[in-house]
């Protein structure tokens, strides 16, 4: 055999490898995701789903259904976590980051609601790929409420975990729904076992969360399933000084009490603080709180993103045209 010969047999060898990669891989061109014959692993979205609105249509908005259970009844109640979330450089990174951690927990709706007019391509694009149950939402807010730190506006989430309720509500109402709602950052970290815990909520429960409140950890000791007292720095004088991560609530409680809605921390209403005491003071008292700290185990954190360090980008800009 001849070196000509060989390395013709070496070319249509490493052609055929590729082919099969191709074939195979599930990643897909970006012109090509809403191709369900190109890209068959996609989870794809109608047009209708894909119009931006503020108000969107909840059997629109809601994903191809992969392991979402809502009839009562059924074995594991559903869970709907509410995901706030807003432009930043580390924003794809923790959304993917956690989309890796919902894959494992079954009976989940996601729904995301971004702080924008319209919806991110960069969002649509991760949540597609996700596959799993999940809404994309838009609220943008007002200039007005925003705080600003450090000359850079914050998002307080407010108005985004409201128009997250309103679509359980609107849900639900139209679903024999059995499971809980929770709220979630983007940029924090679960373990798997948090969902197994909450998912069992009757009415409201409370739990321990990490690194937040200046502590190690913010919330509830638990004695028999209820609560024996409160670990935090403030907010002793509140019925419920709970963490906005530190509590899911059951939905057949949102639909009985729909006029009820998260509101601003006084005195700064106006600034948008949220305020989970006043919130879940509707719902339950101290005395019928369901404590789910697991065997005294933190199950969720308060990790929150750094901003990146990229001063470099003045001396050499990284390409636009990749998405980042």
């Amino acid at each position: 055999m001849n070196r000509l010969t060989r390395y013709f047999i070496v070319l249509v060898t490493n052609l055929t490898v590729l082919f099969v990669f191709r074939q195979t891989s599930v990643d897909c061109p970006r012109d090509k995701w809403k191709d369900p014959v190109v890209c068959p692993s996609i989870n794809h979205q109608s047009e209708e789903s894909t119009r931006s609105t503020n108000t969107p249509s909840p059997e629109a908005r809601l994903t191809q259904d992969h392991t979402l259970t809502t009839a009562a009844g059924q074995q594991d109640p559903v869970v709907f976590l509410i995901t706030t979330t807003y432009q930043r450089q580390t924003q794809k990174a923790d959304l993917v980051s956690l989309c890796h951690t919902l894959k494992h927990v079954p009976s989940l709706v996601w729904i995301v609601v971004e702080n924008s007019a319209s919806q991110s391509p960069v969002i649509q694009a991760v949540l597609g790929r996700c596959n799993i149950s999940a809404i994309h939402l838009t609220v943008q807010t007002p200039e007005h409420v925003r705080i600003t730190r450090k000359n850079s506006p914050k998002v307080t989430g407010v108005a985004h975990r409201n128009a997250g309720l309103k679509w359980v509500r609107e849900y639900c109402s139209r679903q024999d729904c059995w499971g809980v709602a929770f709220f979630g950052d983007d940029d924090d970290r679960y373990d798997l076992k948090l969902f197994d815990e909450i998912r069992r909520t009757e009415r409201v429960s409370v739990f321990m969360v990490g690194l937040t409140g200046g502590l190690q950890m913010e919330g509830p000791y638990c004695e028999n399933g209820t609560v024996a007292r409160w670990h935090r720095a403030t907010g002793y004088s509140r019925e419920i000084p709970v963490d906005m991560q530190g509590f899911a609530i059951n939905v057949r409680l949102l639909l009985k009490h729909k006029d009820v809605w998260m509101e601003g921390f006084a005195p700064y209403n106006d600034m948008g603080y949220p305020e989970a005491n006043r919130f879940l003071s509707h719902f339950a008292s101290r005395a019928t709180l369901e404590c789910r700290t697991y065997k005294n185990e933190v199950l969720v954190w308060r990790t929150r993103s750094s901003q990146p360090i990229t001063w470099n980008e003045k001396l050499n800009k990284s390409d636009k045209n990749i998405e980042f």
